[in-house]
């Protein structure tokens, strides 16, 4: 595939001086392409690619100087009894993990790490688990048992590598070994064109163990009691974080109790960045699960010659083979690529982290329920019309979302009919009475089931403009639309909540009605398997041109019209609608594809092997270089010390810096101390996160605290009666939550005031 110069559109500038602002991301061109990794290799000192995703180029050769590695969480190594043992009891079985997974050959499997449990440290609720992990690691530690003559089928090159020859069997197996990756429990990184987005919860390790255990479990009564924890975690019937907490440690507990099914470790992915000194790349965001296959990656990543432009390569190993839809396709690594850099989403998942960061929608306020919506809130129905949810209905969360609006890279501006008719659409979409008109796909059904579930009602306030305020008369304006969502379910975590049902998207409604009605008229369907059960093609924007015809004869029909589906009639005139169509008619005859966005790249050109992206830096775009920067290099702060004073336990702390020099930096660990924190935003302190512990393994109290003028942390612990305790805390910075440190400092409060209360270090990560 050829690189294609592509301009750059001049930005305000003052006499002299720079803009302080300029719109969308570092790269001014992406090109993503297959490469085989020994292309990839071979090409490394001269930037063939400057960062290779989805697999190691250089497993089983050295890796070079210039080549970074990013670590993120690629599977877990899961034994099932599955075979003959199954009708063992559970305590045998689970001795009988133990035993076999003492006998692995872990120094035979590159990248994994033993850990029988299914929370690992690249899961953000890694903490409130940690004396759970830790005494699985002292029960392991005890085990006697011998594996005997377990049979075991090894399913996968890494299990066959684990086991030894003397336990492998082909039948009339015990148990299964075998990898599980994350990516197949639950998909963070693939985005619909509004907040199609699964499980808000997605990346926590509660939901993922749910998924990776619920279908092994056969105690009815145990069956029931992990389906009735997990559906209070998914609606938010809980009291408070430490009743939260109570129930996610119940929830693994319960669905860990039987050993049908074993964690005995997981095992890492190596995706490498060129960091040559002139030609390399630097600033490369990640994602603790998905890697660089995230939308971090594209938002931050930048060309070390060049300050903010530059041609940024990307290779993948295999080519693109999904349909590129947004809705139902572009879920391979080079179409996940390409929409992770174009498309926009309400919300970012957070990439160190288990929550979310805000992106083109942001929660100004949120209130718990019960709320009294308003009668003129709407609501889809399945039919596809925005109905009233008329007097006296209630709510269990009100959000006040403002959402940033923008130009789609067809000339149009986003409005409030873009904003939710993603809604429409997903409600449309998941009807089964619908599936005679086409109109039905179970996998879109499946995506949009919590939005389905959570999204009460919602309406449009107002609209409000956002300067950036650079002095003179150099100013930026970005409009912002504000409306409130109003949720049937709730969470404590008002982004957590906001994943739930924001409104968005990041296609203009003309494409998403254009697709809607071509799968309606049998030119494509949504989802391969649909596709499949119907016979008709995988519905494709771009990569089919038979397709691309029928979609344009479609336009030009609408633009006829002026057509605009029932539920956007009160949001766009006929007048209005035909403008659209007429624009996206003009996009197709320049560029030979449907896909229109407002994200900050622009699809450009596409070929079999992988596709070119612009830069889009239209100055209505809210988001400028380097304002995802703080998320390209995670930090952490660790735990030096503790004390008691009074009832407050007293955490002392060292914290990583960055020290750039030239075109390189180092990581320093320094104390953290009063003239550390002088200079340091309050949102980019570090700050600790704990829970107490009462001997029945319950959490009765979690929180989080920033550090004082000194430096150091204060856990208050007044108000526990005598008794032993743990605290278990770790540090945090920025959010970041893989790689912390937990301790665990068991605590025994005195019970006179004469007496000294007793605290010890108990276990440490």
């Amino acid at each position: 595939m050829s690189v294609v110069a592509l301009s750059i559109a001049p930005l305000p500038t003052r006499a002299g001086h720079e803009s302080p602002f300029y719109p969308s991301f570092y790269p001014q061109e992406i090109r993503v392409e297959t490469v085989e990794p020994a292309a990839a290799v071979a090409g490394w000192a001269k930037a063939r690619v400057h960062a290779y995703i989805g697999s190691d180029p250089f497993e089983g050769t050295s890796v070079p100087q210039d080549a970074a590695a990013v670590v993120s969480l690629r599977a877990l190594v899961v034994l099932t009894f599955d075979g003959r043992e199954r009708g063992k009891d559970a305590r045998t079985r689970c001795a009988m993990a133990g035993a076999l997974r003492r006998t692995l050959d872990a120094q035979a499997a590159h990248d994994f790490v033993a850990l029988r449990y299914p929370i690992t440290p690249y899961h953000a609720d890694f903490l409130q688990h940690f004396d759970r992990v830790t005494r699985a690691r002292e029960e392991a530690s005890k085990e006697s048992i011998e594996p005997g003559a377990i049979r075991v089928r090894s399913k996968g090159t890494l299990a066959q590598a684990l086991v030894p020859a003397t336990l492998r069997a082909e039948s009339d197996w015990d148990v299964t070994l075998e990898e599980i990756g994350v990516d197949t429990l639950v998909d963070p990184s693939a985005f619909g064109p509004g907040n199609f987005m699964g499980a808000p919860w997605a990346k926590q390790g509660w939901f993922q163990a749910y998924r990776l255990y619920a279908e092994t479990l056969s105690d009815p009564k145990v069956k029931r009691a992990a389906g009735a924890l997990y559906g209070d975690l998914v609606t938010g019937r809980y009291r408070d974080n430490a009743d939260r907490m109570n129930r996610e440690r119940a929830l693994v507990a319960a669905l860990t109790s039987s050993c049908e099914r074993v964690v005995l470790g997981y095992t890492l992915r190596r995706e490498y960045l060129n960091t040559e000194y002139s030609a390399g790349a630097e600033n490369a965001g990640f994602d603790a699960q998905t890697g660089f296959t995230a939308a971090i990656f594209p938002r931050t990543v930048k060309l070390k010659d060049f300050p903010w432009n530059g041609w940024l390569r990307v290779g993948t190993a295999k080519p693109p083979a999904s349909a590129w839809n947004p809705i139902g396709g572009m879920n391979d690594t080079p179409g996940r690529l390409v929409w992770l850099a174009i498309g926009d989403p309400a919300l970012l998942p957070a990439p160190y982290g288990g929550t979310w960061i805000d992106n083109r929608v942001r929660v100004d306020a949120s209130v718990a329920g019960p709320v009294t919506m308003p009668a003129d809130a709407l609501r889809p129905t399945s039919s596809g019309a925005l109905e009233r949810v008329g007097p006296g209905k209630v709510a269990q969360q009100k959000l006040t979302l403002a959402v940033a609006a923008s130009a789609f890279h067809d000339g149009t501006s986003t409005e409030f009919a873009d904003l939710v008719y993603p809604f429409v659409l997903a409600f449309r979409l998941s009807d089964p009475k619908l599936q005679s008109h086409g109109m039905f796909d179970p996998a879109i059904a499946g995506r949009t089931e919590v939005l389905r579930a959570w999204l009460a009602g919602f309406k449009r306030v107002g609209e409000k403009t956002e300067v950036l305020d650079f002095g003179d008369d150099l100013k930026f304006r970005h409009r912002m639309e504000i409306v409130e969502v109003y949720l049937s379910h709730r969470s404590s975590d008002r982004f957590e909540a906001a994943a739930a049902a924001a409104p968005w998207s990041t296609l203009p409604w003309e494409v998403l009605v254009l697709m809607e009605e071509a799968v309606k008229r049998g030119v494509g369907a949504f989802s391969q398997a649909e596709a499949q059960r119907r016979n008709v093609p995988w519905l494709d924007l771009v990569r089919d041109p038979e397709t691309g015809v029928r979609l344009s004869r479609l336009v030009d029909e609408f633009r006829d019209q002026g057509y605009r589906p029932e539920a956007l009639q009160p949001l766009v005139t006929q007048t209005q609608a035909r403008e659209r169509w007429e624009a996206l008619a003009r996009f197709y005859a320049e560029r030979k594809h449907f896909l229109v966005t407002n994200g900050p790249y622009e699809l450009a050109s596409a070929a079999p092997d992988g596709a070119v992206l612009k830069v889009f830096r239209d100055l209505s775009y809210p988001k400028g270089v380097g304002s995802m920067d703080v998320y390209a290099i995670p930090l952490r702060a660790f735990v030096t010390g503790a004390e008691v004073r009074g009832r407050k336990l007293v955490v002392h702390a060292e914290v990583e810096h960055i020290v750039r020099g030239q075109r390189a930096y180092e990581i320093e660990r320094t104390p953290l101390e009063h003239d550390s924190l002088e200079h340091t935003d309050d949102e980019e302190r570090p700050e600790c996160r704990y829970l107490v512990i009462d001997a029945t393994g319950k959490v009765l109290r979690a929180g989080n605290v920033a550090s004082s003028h000194g430096g150091e942390f204060i856990v208050a612990l007044d108000g526990l009666p005598p008794a032993r305790y743990n605290v278990v805390l770790a540090l945090y910075v920025q959010g970041n939550a893989v790689g912390v440190e937990p301790k665990i400092i068991e605590y025994r409060p005195a019970e006179k005031t004469t007496q000294r209360d007793e605290f010890r270090t108990i276990a440490s990560h």
